[in-house]
């Protein structure tokens, strides 16, 4: 017999029931806000699985009824609270999956009252306590994973006990202690993991003699010592063989060449090698491993000279890294170009000699080629042009000469040149740089560079760090850099520079330092500048400038400004002991010349403003690659490390949402000093890769104040040679929309509007001043996030859809895939319409309802064809908005009720509420034809919040200021 299960009318899994009474209940990726059943009555129930349906609170107790329960699986979830011990009733318990949630506490002893007990898995929680021991009186455990949480202590000896035991995962905990050896005794493991603790001692001295079934073994970064035993070849069927980050000695044994199914193999950051000349002898036996794709040897002692036998390595080698070993010496073998499908090369940081052979050109798939810190001379090769696929090249620290080949200019997809302190030289005027648009990181400094900067400058609308100090560069800076909107970083010192610092510079909003020091730049220091907010650095010593210093903004700050060396500079603050300006300066300047000035900046920003839209709109045609794993668009270049570290390795106590493709976690990067939220994507999920590549490609296209900015884009390994996909945003400090109107609820009416007129504003941008247009397509108060100033920026663009765009729009998908949540997505989508801004108008209009009302669209009122938004229709016509408001925006104002309703000024407040709500129903509308326009919208909200300013302000005897 079988069972279908409905909610909010929509099925949800077909479940089986067996005599009579339900059996199965699996709900994976629902949202869900409650329990549906109450499941202690559910007593034939064998089988619960739960998982990602963002449930939250603790397990109800009623699970202790349920007898007959095999599986417990709730991960993926917000569960609080401990370990639930009812669950030690269920004595039939083969299976518990609590992955991923948020509990607490330490694990219990009673776990050994599940006599059945298979697999027992908790990783990322919040954990603490130790491991206890009682885990090895369970001898039908064969899968044990704890890792990701607080766990401390050593690892009980008791599990020497569990003989069925197949799988011990332990990782990313603060264990410490050497590993017992009656572990040895456990042949039937296949995988340990042990990575990230505090653990000791020589866990590889028996590893290949006691455990000879194992296929995966990662123990990186812990304290072990030794070396790594002949032994290890034994492990015939080891397909995973992480240690790095350890402080192993002693070299490479040349039997593990005899294993065939090895796939990784990570010893970086050890004291491998004796920095002598036959370290790296072993490559040669390496010919053998057909599956090898991982070899990270970096960080170590190895010496002599990479042996061309590495050019026989397995074919499907795609990490190549011996960086940072300081003694490998000689050159780089030509034999390098027949691995022909490895996607990144490391060899920086060395002793290597002699020229870049072409060959490194011929590994075609190339994305990632680091060679600095090493003594390489001749020239770049010409052949780099046949490196389409490169995204970062990184140069600097060699003896390289002559010009950039220009065959460079065809690595179309380049976002990271590092060529700084080499001996390059060549008249940069050949616009060299002027197709690769989607630079992002460009270090030309210390070479012999000359002519001047080409106005092409422009079209790198992606450019964040621009440092090409050093050189002999000429000229004047071109007004054009205004386009490179994402600039952050310009670093022009030590040139031959000419001409005025452009205005243009004011509207590069997000530069954080500029530094023109040691040129020959005359004229003022554009006062436009005390206006960029993020400007943290600004030098200009040693040139010719004159005039008066502007005092505010960065001006102010005597440690952020660097003037010596110019002599004719007067005025600003006191702290810089600069003379006054004279009356022929500074703020005494004839009006006739203020307004040529004015009118000359006033055209000159009109032109940047043209161009950059004729620049932008050409750009849209150019065709987007589906392969969008690096930053486009991106800021910062963050690695799989650095996001690990920030996030204090993914600490479920850094967990701060789940969603449907991943998990967000907080972070703090030490150098920038800068809180991230970090969205790691799940990538077992189906559709999140194309969520990553999606809000990725809509990301690097976008930029507004009410837009969740982007840091970073990462997608490479993680430490076990796994994909890894994340994006990098701004923290925002006071969560989501979601949060303050359902758990918060504290936010005042004048709060609710302008965090509407933020969101209208985003939306506006999106629909009417993108190039192409964009249909964000899941609109919600979750993805809707508050900074310190409750300022609203809107983000989560994993379904995004750029619209009136063939390359994207023709993408196979199908047109009707629901894009959304359920309660804001348009009825349109569900009956197959395409995606359109007008679906957002909608998800919108609900959105300004749910902001008024404090009910979700899904609320348990909603029924028998009552719906939020007809709620709200029928109160406004009805003359009863008081019934729909939120009771939290009616007690501000009325603390005794609604006695107090017929005061005049209270009343036109909810005539205010009143308006949003009809905003909502018109935005909301069934039809698509009928919904306003956002920037209608967006002007009568602003209408609305100039009336309720005037009230508040007028009404202080009334106290809505406290409104």
């Amino acid at each position: 017999m079988l069972l279908t299960i409905f909610v909010n009318g929509q099925v949800l899994h077909v479940a089986a029931v067996i005599k009579g009474s339900l059996a199965w209940i699996y709900l994976d990726r629902i949202f869900l806000e409650y329990y549906l059943l109450s499941i202690g009555n559910l007593t034939f129930l064998r089988f619960i699985r739960l998982s990602g349906c963002t449930l939250r609170g603790i397990v109800p107790e009623e699970i202790g009824r349920l007898k007959r329960l095999q599986v417990f699986n709730m991960s993926s979830n917000s569960l609080q609270g401990g370990i639930p011990l009812h669950l030690m009733n269920c004595s039939e318990l083969r299976a518990i999956d609590l992955n991923r949630n948020g509990l607490t506490g330490s694990i219990p002893d009673q776990l050994a009252f599940l006599p059945k007990l298979e697999i027992f898995s908790i990783i990322q929680n919040n954990l603490t306590g130790e491991i206890p021991s009682s885990l090895g009186n369970i001898s039908s455990l064969t899968l044990i994973r704890l890792g990701g949480n607080s766990l401390t202590g050593s690892i009980p000896s008791s599990l020497g006990k569990l003989k069925s035991l197949t799988g011990l995962q332990l990782g990313l905990n603060d264990l410490s202690g050497t590993v017992p050896s009656s572990l040895y005794n456990l042949s039937s493991l296949t995988a340990v993991s042990l990575v990230d603790n505090g653990l000791s001692g020589n866990i590889l001295e028996k590893m290949g003699i006691s455990l000879p079934h194992l296929e995966w073994v990662a123990v990186g970064k812990n304290y072990f010592t030794g070396v790594i035993p002949p032994a290890i070849a034994n492990i015939s069927n080891l397909r995973v063989f992480d240690v790095g980050g350890n402080q192993l000695h002693g070299s490479i044994p040349k039997g593990i060449g005899m294993l065939r199914n090895l796939g990784v193999f990570s010893v970086g950051t050890n004291e491998l090698g004796n920095a002598e000349s036959h370290d790296l002898d072993f490559i040669t036996s390496f010919a053998n491993l057909s599956s090898l794709w991982y070899l990270g040897l970096m960080f170590n002692q190895f010496g002599g000279e990479i042996p061309s036998s590495v050019g026989n390595l397995s074919r499907s080698l795609r990490n190549l890294n011996f960086g940072n070993n300081r003694r490998i010496s000689g050159s780089i073998p030509v034999e390098i170009g027949n691995l022909f499908n490895l996607v990144q090369l490391g060899m920086e940081n060395n002793n290597l000699t002699s020229e870049i052979p072409a060959s490194v050109c011929d590994v075609y798939k190339l994305e990632h080629l680091y060679l600095g810190g090493n003594n390489l001379n001749g020239s770049i090769p010409s052949s780099v042009e046949n490196l389409t696929s490169l995204y970062i090249l990184v140069l600097p620290g060699n003896q390289l000469k002559g010009s950039l080949p220009l065959g460079l200019k065809k690595c179309i997809n380049l976002q990271t040149l590092n060529i700084a302190n080499n001996r390059l030289s060549g008249d940069f005027s050949l616009n060299m740089l002027s197709s690769l648009t989607k630079l992002s990181t460009v270090y030309m400094s210390g070479n012999i560079f000359s002519g001047v900067i080409p106005s092409e400058l422009g079209n790198l609308i992606y450019l964040s760090i621009f440092d090409i100090s050093e050189n002999q560069f000429t000229g004047e800076i071109p007004n054009e850099i205004a386009y490179c909107l994402m600039l952050e970083t310009l670093v022009m010192g030590g040139n031959m520079f000419t001409g005025q610092i452009p205005l243009s510079l004011s509207s590069l909003r997000d530069l954080q330092i500029i530094d023109l020091s040691r040129n020959k730049f005359s004229g003022n220091i554009p006062p436009q500048l005390q206006s960029l907010s993020k400007l943290m650095i600004f030098n200009v010593s040693f040139n010719q400038l004159e005039g008066e210093v502007p005092e505010t903004g960065v001006f102010s700050n005597l440690s952020a400004v660097s003037l010596q060396g110019n002599f004719k500079l007067c005025g600003g603050v006191s702290a810089l002991k600069l003379p006054p300006c004279s009356n022929t300066t500074g703020k005494h300047i004839s009006i006739t010349i203020i307004i040529v000035a004015t009118l000359s900046g006033i055209l000159l920003l009109a032109l940047i403003a043209v161009i950059v839209f004729f620049s932008r709109k050409r750009s849209a045609t150019v065709k987007l690659t589906s392969h969008t794993s690096m930053n486009d668009g991106g800021y910062l270049r963050l690695s799989y490390r650095d996001l690990l570290e920030a996030t204090d390795h993914f600490s479920p106590a850094n967990l701060i949402g789940v969603g449907s493709f991943g998990s967000v976690y907080k972070g703090f990067l030490k150098e920038s000093e800068n809180l991230i939220a970090v969205k790691v994507m799940d990538l077992t999920k189906h559709g999140a890769v194309k969520s990553f590549a999606t809000e990725c490609r809509a990301l690097s296209k976008i930029r507004h104040k009410n837009l969740l900015r982007i840091m970073s884009c990462c997608s490479s390994l993680d430490f076990k040679g796994n994909d890894f996909m994340a994006l990098v945003y701004e923290l925002m400090p006071n969560g989501s929309l979601h949060t303050w109107l359902h758990e918060s609820r504290t936010l005042k009416l004048d709060q609710r509007i302008n965090i509407a007129i933020d969101i209208a504003s985003a939306l506006d941008y999106l629909h009417h001043n993108c190039i192409p247009q964009i249909a964000h397509c899941d609109l919600k108060p979750s993805n809707v996030l508050l900074d310190d100033d409750k300022v609203a920026h809107v983000g989560d663009f994993g379904l995004a859809k750029l619209l009136h765009f063939p390359e994207v729009v023709n993408d196979g998908s199908s047109s009707f895939v629901i894009k959304g949540t359920v309660g804001y997505i348009p009825p349109e989508y569900g009956m197959g319409g395409s995606v359109s801004t007008l679906g957002d108008m909608y998800s919108f209009g609900i959105l300004l309802l749910e902001m008024i009302t404090g009910k979700r669209p899904t609320d348990e009122m909603f029924k028998d064809g009552l719906d939020l938004h007809r709620s709200c229709k029928s109160a406004l016509s009805n003359g009863t908005i008081l019934d729909i408001l939120d009771p939290v925006l009616i007690s501000e104002s009325c603390p005794n009720g609604k006695s107090e309703i017929h005061n005049d000024v209270i009343q036109q407040k909810w005539e205010c509420a009143a308006a949003v709500v009809s905003i909502g129903i018109a935005c909301s509308s069934e039809s698509p034809d009928e919904r306003t326009d956002i920037r209608h919208v967006f002007n009568e909200l602003i209408s609305i919040k100039r009336k309720l300013q005037t009230l508040i302000s007028s009404a202080s005897h009334y106290r809505l200021d406290q409104v």
